[in-house]
């Protein structure tokens, strides 16, 4: 992987969430073993399990999206990403900040997953 075949991954990631397009993230995961939402937590391993963490987006009002790599070596990348967004279930408004740590395989998908985030308050 180099750093523009990683932006082209974030952009992609970021155009899936912006338009709420679960169809999309699936494909950007579709080869992920290990999809790690909280890092203590247990791995999601299937598309559903994946998909599942990603249920929350159709309440993101979002006002700003954020996702843009960091370090890229061989297949490993480190990508910030910040979101600032009104949850429309409650009218709160979140913003938050973290890491992803992703591994690729050789067809430049996503095989492992983990991130790393705050929320401020």
């Amino acid at each position: 992987m180099d750093n523009g075949k990683v932006a082209d991954w974030c952009n992609k990631l970021k155009s899936a969430w912006l338009d709420k397009d679960f169809g999309k993230i699936a494909c950007i995961f579709a080869e992920t073993s290990s999809y790690y939402e909280e890092p203590f937590g247990e791995p999601g391993t299937t598309a559903g399990e994946i998909k599942s963490y990603w249920d929350e987006i159709i309440f993101q009002d979002i006002n700003c999206l954020l996702i843009e790599p960091m370090l890229v070596d061989g297949n490993k990348a480190i990508l910030h990403w910040y979101l600032d967004y009104n949850d429309t279930r409650e009218s709160a408004q979140y913003v938050m900040d973290g890491i992803y740590a992703i591994e690729f395989n050789s067809a430049n998908n996503c095989v492992s997953f983990k991130q790393w985030w705050v929320i401020k308050e």
